[in-house]
């Protein structure tokens, strides 16, 4: 069953990155990124790092390509064009590709592999509960700064609006 999830990941950022190389529509770019980014977490979640798949989903999967395609839709509305981006050195980057996938396959292949030893808390969990007990004064200054910055963000925006 787990190798059939490990496969099933595998197909999902091999196919969202084969999306991202062949189409032209930076839309689907996007959200083939996406795609790749999910199965990515995926695979975090099958190493066994459930911050990390947490995080990979929040912010990049969640965050950054919201703001991508937000970012390409304002672009696409101001010229009244479609966007879309040409492929160059194809030959080039196949190669490249295809010599970056048997060597980390190589690499994965002869790795060993040892298995962590169980852990009391999760570790989620854990890095919350070191969050709000010991670093407690780092973790509202960080949420006042980025507070701050969100207010000044919206105050540019606006008087950037008006003129």
């Amino acid at each position: 069953m787990i190798v059939a999830i490990q496969i099933f990941m595998g197909l999902l950022v091999l196919a969202g990155v084969s999306i991202i190389l062949f189409t032209r529509n930076i839309i689907h770019a996007a959200y083939s990124l996406c795609l790749a980014l999910i199965g990515i977490a995926g695979v975090y979640v099958l190493l066994m790092s459930e911050l990390l798949a947490v995080v990979q989903v929040m912010l990049y999967a969640g965050g950054v390509v919201i703001l991508l395609a937000f970012g390409v839709m304002m672009t696409n509305r101001l010229r009244g064009e479609k966007v879309l981006s040409g492929s160059r050195n194809q030959i080039v980057g196949a190669i490249l590709a295809i010599g970056l996938f048997g060597g980390l396959s190589y690499l994965i292949s002869t790795a060993t592999f040892n298995t962590p030893p169980v852990k009391e808390l999760d570790q989620i969990e854990s890095i919350g509960i070191s969050f709000l007990t010991d670093h407690i004064v780092a973790f509202e200054l960080i949420a006042f700064i980025l507070l701050v910055a969100l207010v000044g963000a919206a105050y540019l925006a606006k008087n950037a609006a008006n003129e």
